[in-house]
């Protein structure tokens, strides 16, 4: 379910029950697997004041490695009254430590040379088994052979080949200003983990080649195949959707603008080609090349975000924040000064934002020209400074952010916590390393261990690792059964009024016991927290690969 500015505010609308006065057990949440070098936090929630008291961290099953005082965690400990933390960060040998006070135990932090680069292709997997078209999918055969039929325009009832690329969410959907996002921010992954940089790029080409077939005509920009018809019919096999006689769905249409596409949807499209140009040769650079800058012409002619087409879904009111991004993205491989001048205008008109994400691509854009995306930078001194100082701003929103609740989520709790925990937490880690920010490289490595278990409901938010990770996922994968897809990332804790409003229950079992501001549940029904997105799996992965590039 995807979730539109108007749906926000309605949400937010909607009464908060206060918590009720009843006593919770003292819990020590931990995160990892980190690499050795990485900042690791625990910590200790409590309804008991605690601070001072003596912890001790366990090598195995027993050998006392370290010990210290627990400190007061900034932040709220909601739902608990009190949180403390623990630094195990001088731990730098690999094994399994667990932590322990008051009596209590946590579950063992592990550390590993290569940190938490398991978790990438775990990620990866999700991406994998959302494949359309012919490319291959572990979990369905071919689907959706038949996208798309053009909707409206001078070329209304053509069928153009559109088969391929991701399913977008739970359901089976395709838009380009998401597929665009992820797409990018995969490749900037790529460039950033050498060592899985060929598994990511072969995941991010998937939506390249789906974004090559979305301007068949000069006068079409498609920005969505598939609607609301899908959306809402249940689950299903993709496979068997092509033999299916209901109006859009074994046909389904492609929705566009014309040649009006706005400046956000542009701005994505042209960061993500251009990117995959960058990594290409031969005539096929030159194409990704001449494509990117087709997207871009129309959204800087444009000059303004796109229209609702005919869904409420992803619906951006910002633009100039993904211009910047693809200017950025075209000078690298043009060289083009106009280019650079539009990318520096840009960003400067769009001022800072706190975490990047399809929604803002003002950082993308700034870490691309202070040289943070493992490229080098761009446009000499005045360009670099101007990106660095961009980025820098940005992640001190974050670190602001991340001072909200004492277990160091790197966004804001909303509809889609994930995607901006795992984007604001990769961002901070790139400012740190590249733009000055010292705080950088322990916010991003917080942010990491909230979406594997170190936060209120000591869950992991990605289907297939980490404790009591998501089975009862929002996804068409659910008809094959428990947990699928793997590597799925759901959105995670929401405020509770978001999940009231959107008429799904009352927040129930065991992970949705606490009654705080905000909830989580693995419940299939409740698409709020339990539905996986491309972003935010794209995101999770840019994170992973950040934390890799700063150890």
């Amino acid at each position: 379910m995807k979730l539109g500015a108007a749906m926000l505010g309605a949400a937010a609308a909607v009464a908060v029950v206060a918590p009720a006065a009843q006593a919770l057990p003292t819990k020590i949440r931990t995160g990892g697997p980190s690499a050795p070098g990485e900042s690791k936090v625990a910590i200790v929630a409590s309804d008991h004041r605690l601070g001072g008291r003596h912890f001790r961290v366990a090598f195995g099953h027993g050998t006392t490695v370290l010990s210290g005082r627990l400190r007061h965690a900034a932040g709220s400990p909601a739902p608990w009254r009190h949180a403390y933390a623990a630094d195990l960060s001088a731990i730098d040998d690999p094994g399994r430590y667990t932590v322990r006070v008051a009596g209590v135990k946590s579950r063992p932090w592990v550390v590993k040379v290569d940190g938490s680069s398991a978790v990438i292709d775990r990620v990866l997997d999700f991406f994998r088994a959302n494949s359309d078209g012919n490319e291959p999918s572990p979990i369905h055969g071919p689907s959706h052979l038949h996208d798309a039929t053009i909707k409206g325009g001078p070329h209304d009832g053509e069928q153009v080949d559109m088969t391929g690329g991701w399913m977008d969410a739970g359901d089976m959907i395709k838009f380009a200003q998401n597929e665009a996002y992820s797409a990018a921010a995969l490749e900037a992954a790529a460039r950033l983990d050498p060592g899985d940089s060929a598994a990511i790029g072969a995941q991010a080409d998937v939506a390249i080649r789906w974004l090559e077939t979305l301007h068949p005509y000069p006068n079409v920009f498609v920005v969505q195949v598939g609607d609301s018809r899908d959306h809402d019919r249940g689950f299903s096999d993709p496979a068997l959707d092509d033999a299916s006689q209901k109006p859009g769905i074994g046909h389904r249409f492609a929705y566009h603008w014309g040649s009006r596409v706005g400046g956000d949807i542009g701005g994505k499209v042209a960061t993500a080609l251009a990117i995959a140009a960058d990594r290409a040769s031969g005539p096929q650079r030159a194409q990704l090349i001449a494509e990117a800058k087709q997207w871009y012409a129309a959204g800087r002619a444009a000059h303004r975000a796109t229209p609702r087409v005919v869904d409420p879904f992803y619906i951006d009111t910002t633009w100039k924040d993904s211009m910047a991004a693809g200017a950025t993205a075209l000078y690298r491989v043009t060289g083009k000064a106009s280019y650079l001048h539009d990318a520096r205008a840009y960003l400067a008109a769009n001022g800072n934002a706190d975490a990047w994400g399809y929604y803002e691509m003002g950082p993308f854009a700034a870490a691309d020209l202070c040289g943070a995306l493992g490229a080098p930078a761009l446009g000499g001194s005045a360009a670099r400074d101007q990106g660095c100082r961009s980025l820098r701003a940005s992640a001190g929103e974050i670190r602001a952010e991340s001072r909200h609740t004492a277990f160091g989520a790197s966004g804001f709790l909303s509809w889609g916590t994930t995607a901006t925990d795992a984007a604001g937490g990769a961002e901070a880690v790139l400012a740190g390393k590249y733009a000055g920010f010292g705080a950088g490289a322990r916010i991003g490595a917080a942010g990491r261990d909230y979406l594997l278990g170190l936060n209120p409901w000591g869950a992991s938010f990605i289907a297939g690792f980490g404790p009591h990770f998501p089975r009862q996922i929002h996804s068409w994968a659910s008809v094959f059964g428990d947990g699928l897809p793997r590597g799925a990332v759901v959105g995670g804790p929401a405020p509770r009024a978001a999940i009231l409003n959107q008429h799904v229950g009352k927040p129930q079992g065991p992970l949705a016991r606490f009654n705080s501001k905000y909830a989580y549940e693995d419940r299939r029904a409740d698409y709020v927290t339990s539905e996986p997105t491309i972003d935010s799996a794209a995101s999770t992965i840019l994170l992973l690969a950040a934390l890799r590039a700063a150890d």
